[in-house]
């Protein structure tokens, strides 16, 4: 089929785009829980004819598309969207909005479902032209640990036929609609949560002979640990040390016995990961010392960094270019942000891009996680005609 031919028929999908993306912003889901979005998607694959297991990792759904001279054991080129929601309650006054009450797509992911919806229904009707099968994965959790990608790779997404790459892409308001942006090697960061309990003695704040405040000793060990990892860090090592809450329930002349400190940790290196967590646990059991207090460290372990593949990404632009124009493609900054789509990266090459779906003309302009998130639906179409000609190629 000819590119004006595609385009016309991407058109064509436009209302169903539409009308799929509104379905799904009105009905957002907890990670792993995402039952009904689950049987919507199958739903839709069934109405196109598309092969598909549902139930995978409980609610996540995997497609295949072959052309019919390709072997069942050909490897593929996988595409993938993500179907949760956050808990956030919707502010935006439209006939779309969330309908269940303190939850809302505020990250795109309905956007990324309708988009990979849309590409499939298109590459069932383009699949004797596939190079090599298409896997569809429409992965449940990405936004809470440990990470619907970890469960869909333990269910053998990646094989049966084997996965050759990934790709995926990611709403990016920050970037008017007609817009994609990428960048080739490290893009996302690793991330850690740090939560810490201090025991210390409590008593009248009057009295300090009498009581260990456990503020000091919080003050002590963040300084402590962001002084000495600043100073230990490589210097070609991108990281983030930031503490978002210190609790002590005490009052103006009482001091409490206990404290807690919650935290994150963001970085590019796994070896540089591993001696930050083993420098927050020294910092703990000397700051402990000094004071006669108790630190209990823990860290949960997060999503690892994220690396696009050069080869892949270089490929992929070349596409984007040639499908939007170079004028619309666009060099990203490194982001200490975390995505559990980097749990592929480290088992196949991967390309990670961003879509354009903001418009500071109609006020659409609201980043991700904002209780007025929005897009521009033009971005459906455009989604679909970026995987779809990445596909093709």
């Amino acid at each position: 089929m000819m590119q004006t031919d595609l385009n016309n028929s991407i058109s064509n999908l436009a209302t169903e785009l539409q009308t799929w993306r509104r379905h799904l912003h009105m009905h957002p889901e907890p990670s792993f829980q995402e039952w009904q979005t689950m049987e919507f998607v199958a739903t839709v694959l069934e109405k196109y004819g598309i092969s598909f297991e549902k139930g995978v990792a409980d609610t996540g759904v995997v497609a295949m598309i072959r052309a019919s001279w390709h072997a069942p054991e050909a490897p593929c080129l996988a595409l993938r969207a993500d179907l949760d929601a956050l808990p956030i309650q919707e502010l935006n006054e439209v006939t779309y909005k969330s309908q269940n009450e303190g939850w809302m797509h505020a990250c795109g992911h309905d956007v990324h479902t309708t988009i990979l919806l849309g590409t499939a229904v298109m590459l069932q009707q383009q699949k004797e032209q596939l190079r090599r099968p298409i896997k569809l994965i429409f992965q449940p959790g990405e936004e809470q640990s440990p990470g619907g990608a970890t469960l869909m790779i333990k269910a053998g997404v990646l094989e049966n036929p084997a996965v050759e790459e990934l790709v995926a892409l990611h709403v990016y308001p920050e970037m008017e609609v007609g817009n994609v942006g990428l960048r080739s090697g490290l893009y996302m960061a690793s991330s850690d949560e740090i939560h810490v309990e201090i025991e210390g003695i409590g008593g009248h704040g009057a009295l300090p002979a009498r009581f260990i405040n456990p503020i000091d000793v919080g003050m002590a060990w963040i300084q402590a640990c962001k002084t000495t990892v600043a100073d230990k860090c490589p210097s070609n090592i991108p990281q983030v040390l930031t503490f978002g809450r210190f609790e002590a329930l005490g009052s103006t002349n009482v001091v409490a016995s206990t404290a807690q400190i919650k935290g994150t940790f963001r970085t590019m290196d796994e070896s540089w990961r591993a001696k930050v967590h083993a420098i927050l646990q020294a910092q703990a059991d000397k700051v402990a010392t000094e004071f006669g207090a108790k630190i209990h460290l823990k860290i949960a372990k997060g999503y690892p960094f994220l690396h696009n593949d050069p080869a892949l990404t270089d490929q992929v632009r070349g596409i984007l270019i040639q499908t939007l124009g170079p004028n619309h493609v666009h060099e990203l900054d490194l982001r200490m942000t975390a995505e559990d789509f980097a749990f592929y990266s480290q088992e196949r090459p991967v390309c990670f891009f961003r879509l354009g779906v903001g418009n500071t003309e109609k006020g659409i302009v609201h980043a991700v996680h904002h209780p007025r998130f929005d897009i521009d639906e033009q971005a459906l179409e455009i989604g679909v005609k970026c995987l779809l000609q990445i596909a093709l190629s």
